[in-house]
């Protein structure tokens, strides 16, 4: 009986953190599965980061392009580096202490580098919420979801520099949310501007999300500078963290400031680097060349065409699509969630709904992260739109991936807008039918269920 009690002690005063353990353990359990067996050519791109990764191990600096890496549709001058540079430093020891070490054997150190990573972004989320939401078990929701996430999972497992990407972006909206909780404005501050101006190293599309964020924290500063102590300004960690800080907006500016004054855009197109008969041989040229409709349609013609104006592309076709893909996989070889995929838009445009309903009643951090996820959203669709316009509306380049930068901050949204309604029954119900979606649309379910369709994905 003194047991029994021990034990319900245990777990009254632990619960939180076992489920949290539970979770990490069943996420990493699965991320490892994928990274020891997955075939290579299934996780997005993972051959062509693979490869620029080699060409990295080179040398200590930024290699030159070569046949090998523009053949593929990339271009390095110019072009974020630093997810290619830190593999090519894990390559180079892995040859220092195993010099003839096979392709197999590094891609999948590589792979497992990510899933640390993609850890590393589930922790993050974790601590962004547990800032956000004060009551606990609540708290574990968005950890539920992102762990739930079935192409943010399946990711994890695979060499993809959306993997980084994601981390810098999650520890990045934690450490602005500790800005706008008051918790020590200079470090919290330098923090976040670090990890936001380093995911920019590693991909372009997170400029518009340091962006929003730099809004969110003026803003904050304008709203509260009578309480903004400075005093940590001079203190050894700060003077650290500033010296950081400046050497990784060095390393931005000598990408995005050059290209901006000499190709008057943040990325610089093939032709403005390479040769012409150097581009044409890019497998996104050729798409290009076969796919796209010259000219490029205007609105007005796709909608006469019967394809949808922008309102009705972003409230339905684009919230539809982006669900396939990111419930789903989309890959080389990619599963969609056909029978899910209305439970899901449920899911979506009622919380929509609810969080515009009762948009007066919410603190400013969740005002600043709706509007992070807005904006960030809304740079999305635009470049999707216009990608439509250019293929027809075949959906090219439209991937659920491109989100995650901040689906934290969504995920973080939907407890926090419904703590603030107050309802019990509407918070009760929609927490349910939330689970029980993310439940079995999770990917041990849709991995059991579907075995047959996955079995060639895997080496035997």
């Amino acid at each position: 009986m003194l047991e029994r009690h021990g034990l319900f002690t245990f777990w009254k005063k632990n619960n939180e953190t076992i489920i949290l353990v539970t979770l990490l353990f069943i996420f990493l359990s699965f991320s490892l599965f994928t990274a020891l067996n997955l075939s290579t050519g299934i996780i997005p791109d993972e051959v062509a980061h693979f490869r620029f990764s080699k060409h990295f191990s080179t040398t200590l600096g930024i290699p030159p392009d070569v046949t090998e890496t523009y053949s593929l549709g990339w271009i390095i001058e110019q072009n974020p580096f630093l997810y290619y540079w830190i593999n090519a430093r894990i390559i180079n020891l892995i040859n220092w202490i195993h010099p003839h070490a096979p392709d197999r054997q590094l891609l999948v150190i590589l792979r497992l580098i990510n899933v640390v990573y993609s850890l590393g972004t589930v922790i993050f989320c974790y601590f962004l919420t547990r800032e956000v939401i004060k009551k606990r078990w609540w708290r574990l929701l968005p950890v539920f979801f992102l762990t739930n996430t079935l192409m943010f999972v399946f990711l994890s497992g695979g060499v993809n520099y959306d993997n980084l990407a994601n981390l810098f972006s999650m520890a990045g909206l934690y450490f602005l949310v500790r800005v706008l909780h008051k918790k020590n404005f200079v470090i919290n501050s330098m923090l976040w501007m670090i990890l936001i101006a380093l995911g920019c190293l590693v991909k372009y599309p997170i400029l518009p999300l340091g962006f929003v964020m730099t809004v969110v924290w003026l803003v904050y500063i304008i709203k509260t500078r009578p309480n903004i102590h400075l005093s940590d300004l001079f203190s050894s960690k700060a003077i650290i963290l500033i010296f950081v800080l400046i050497i990784v907006l060095i390393g931005n500016f000598a990408i995005y400031g050059i290209n901006l004054f000499r190709y008057q855009s943040l990325i610089p197109t093939c032709r403005e680097i390479l040769l012409e008969s150097q581009c044409e041989i890019s497998p996104y040229e050729r798409r290009y060349q076969e796919i796209a409709m010259e000219p490029k349609m205007t609105i007005r013609q796709s909608m006469e065409m019967g394809y949808p104006n922008p309102i009705v592309y972003a409230g339905n076709t684009w919230i539809r699509v982006m669900i396939l893909r990111t419930f789903g996989i989309a890959g080389h070889i990619s599963y969609s969630p056909e029978h899910l995929v209305n439970f899901y838009r449920i899911m979506v445009y009622g919380m929509i709904l609810i969080t515009f309903v009762y948009i007066k009643k919410y603190r400013f951090t969740t005002y600043s992260l709706i509007s992070i996820a807005t904006f960030y959203a809304s740079i999305l669709i635009y470049q999707n739109y216009k990608s439509e316009l250019i293929y027809g509306f075949l959906h090219i380049a439209f991937q659920g991936r491109y989100i995650f930068p901040v689906i934290g901050a969504i995920y973080a949204i939907i407890p926090s807008v419904l703590i603030a309604t107050k309802n019990r029954y509407l918070q009760i119900g929609s927490i349910t039918f939330s689970l029980f979606l993310f439940l079995i649309g999770s990917p041990l379910i849709v991995l059991l269920r579907y075995s047959d369709q996955f079995a060639g994905w895997f080496i035997n």
